[in-house]
């Protein structure tokens, strides 16, 4: 072969082995008929609802239609329509329009029937319960982090939750749902199969989510920190915690229950962003009309790896959950199951008083050991889980279940006269 086309050759090789990573074309192609279709809790949930969707640009209406779900056959065109907004937003080979509607004035306790999009395009009818006015018996499911292989691994997780408590009333998810969009993988790719482990799941429970780390990662550049470009089209959460952190860290009560939602990696890479959030964390508890408390947030105050120790969260946070007896704190991160009971002094394994109850949890492939100094009275690798919590009273229930559907660690919490809770039998087996 002649030195020229020798040359030319090897160009055209170079060039066509680096196209594809050039270009990082979504599987996850839009188009008119809506998808990745998710509910949210948004405001008062006793009056309140909210939906997010996507499809392609071709869509220029943003509608959803909204009526009581009724025993009879249900007809769009005789169904409340709600209006909403949407945004366009371009990434990996295509520009995507996210659509997001709320619905308001609703009947607290009462069930909804809706759809999104118009004529022939409409989605299916999916269906939700508002909350009760006020304090009353329900239970939520819990999920730490997903991030690697949703379909092959943690698909399995999230429909074994749902079968088992399809009552639930929303569904919590402390960060890193995705990787991080770095691998073989684009970003898209990622949420593509978040949404298609969850499959109508997400339409029809509640997803209640702050970000962890791999949501703030660049694809591209892994010391670029910014929330990733889906997060906030891709949900309609509330707007209501520090100025700037609008859909990462919020607050909602449910049935007499506050829930606290932390955007911690913000809190680790930002000193403001922590002063604010911590004192933001102060007045909700300071001004508190619940029974109950559950913060939830990636990064662990206690870890399972003695590599980390995150320092900046624990020591804003932590006096506030002492001072306000926080009951149950949720978090992911370290990719492994563990639980302790923690007295503002210190640990506690059991007794009469119990501690705030500290929880770590992976529903996820992705694996790490534990190898820190033990906080926990309850630990195991290697494992994937989903919790379900139901508050029904004066008391909090717990349960954890492993893949295959065992209940790996449980207790309860009674709150007493005085204010404290007292600790319930738990059961579990540590494995290491």
């Amino acid at each position: 072969m002649k030195p020229f086309l020798t040359s030319l050759f090897s160009v055209l090789i170079l060039v066509a082995l680096e196209a594809p990573a050039q270009e990082r074309i979504t599987k996850y192609i839009t188009s008119a008929k809506p998808d990745r279709i998710v509910l949210n809790l948004n405001g008062d949930p006793s009056t309140t609802m909210a939906v997010t969707w996507r499809t392609d640009t071709t869509v220029n209406e943003t509608v959803a239609r909204l009526s009581r779900n009724l025993p009879g056959v249900l007809m769009a065109d005789s169904a409340l329509a709600v209006k909403g907004r949407s945004e366009d937003i371009t990434g990996d080979g295509v520009t995507a329009r996210f659509h997001s509607v709320t619905f308001t004035g609703l009947a607290p306790g009462t069930g909804y029937a809706y759809c999104v999009g118009s004529g022939g395009d409409a989605s299916e009818w999916f269906t939700f319960r508002t909350a009760e006015a006020g304090a009353a018996p329900f239970s939520f499911l819990w999920f730490g982090d997903s991030q690697v292989g949703p379909i092959s691994s943690y698909a399995r997780v999230i429909r074994h939750a749902y079968r088992s408590v399809p009552e639930a009333a929303f569904m919590i998810f402390t960060g890193d749902l995705i990787d991080g969009g770095y691998t073989t993988k684009t970003l898209d790719d990622e949420w593509g199969d978040w949404h298609r482990a969850a499959g109508f799941i997400a339409s029809e429970v509640p997803v209640v989510a702050t970000p962890g780390n791999h949501e703030f990662y660049d694809p591209i550049d892994r010391q670029k920190r910014d929330i990733n470009r889906y997060w906030r089209p891709g949900f309609t959460l509330p707007e209501n915690g520090p100025a700037g952190l609008e859909e990462t860290a919020y607050s909602f009560d449910y049935q007499g229950v506050r829930f606290i939602m932390v955007s911690s990696d913000q809190m680790l890479r930002d000193e403001d962003i922590a002063r604010r959030q911590t004192e933001w964390v102060e007045s909700l508890l300071k001004n508190n009309p619940c029974k109950w408390t559950v913060m939830a947030f990636h990064h662990p105050f206690f870890s399972t790896a003695a590599r980390r120790d995150n320092r900046v969260v624990r020591e804003n946070l932590k006096p506030l959950v002492d001072r306000y007896r926080v009951d149950l704190v949720l978090n992911g991160h370290d990719h492994t199951y563990a639980r302790g009971m923690m007295l503002p002094e210190g640990k506690t394994g059991g007794g009469r008083e119990a501690g705030t109850a500290y929880v770590v949890s992976v529903s996820g492939a992705k694996q790490y050991r534990q190898d820190a100094e033990p906080w926990w009275i309850v630990g195991f690798s290697n494992r994937q889980f989903w919790q379900a919590i139901t508050v029904d009273g004066k008391r909090l229930t717990y349960r954890s279940y492993d893949a295959s559907g065992a209940v790996a660690d449980q207790f309860t919490l009674t709150r007493m006269r005085n204010g404290k809770n007292r600790l319930g039998v738990a059961s579990a087996t540590t494995t290491k």
